[in-house]
């Protein structure tokens, strides 16, 4: 009786070994998605930055060539001030899509961080468990063991055969 209680407490050790390195690979697959989720919103934010400035440029060439059409200076006057009123208001869209980005790439790297601690933990939950499991069984197993000691035998005074439990 006592093997299969080892037996079985050998297994389940196995088992919550096995569970923790499970668990931390999961952990550290949700790390990595974390990662490239925020790299991934980091690169969108860039992108419409980037589209930001682009806007800026074709919306200042067109105001260069309507003033030349009309015979004004496009880099005088009115034209200078629209084109400094549109370039103002895209420099703070665009400093906050850059700072947007930063945001993103640092949430995914704490997100990421945090999943790689919590896989960590698991991992070494697993290992108490396993640990714990093997002391309840080696305790199992001295307890009953040491309550139950076989009587020495006795010699009979009869035909001098050994008897138990005198």
């Amino acid at each position: 009786m006592e093997v299969i209680a080892v037996a079985a407490a050998v297994v389940g050790a196995v088992g919550s070994y096995q569970s923790g390195v499970a668990q931390r690979s999961q952990y550290n697959l949700q790390a990595k998605q974390a990662s490239v989720e925020g790299e991934r919103r980091a690169i969108q934010y860039q992108q419409r930055s980037n589209d930001i400035l682009r806007r800026v440029q074709a919306n200042n060439s067109t105001l260069a060539a309507r003033a030349y059409a009309g015979g004004i200076d496009p880099f005088s006057g009115s034209p200078s001030i629209v084109r400094a009123a549109n370039e103002t208001a895209a420099g703070r869209e665009y400093g906050r899509l850059l700072a947007d980005a930063d945001s993103a790439m640092r949430g995914g790297v704490l997100q990421a961080q945090l999943y790689e601690q919590a896989g960590q933990t698991a991992y070494q939950q697993g290992i108490f468990n396993a640990i714990t499991k093997l002391g309840m069984a080696a305790a199992q197993v001295s307890g009953s063991s040491s309550g139950k000691q076989s009587p020495a035998p006795v010699e009979s005074r009869e035909a001098g055969l050994p008897r138990f439990g005198q």
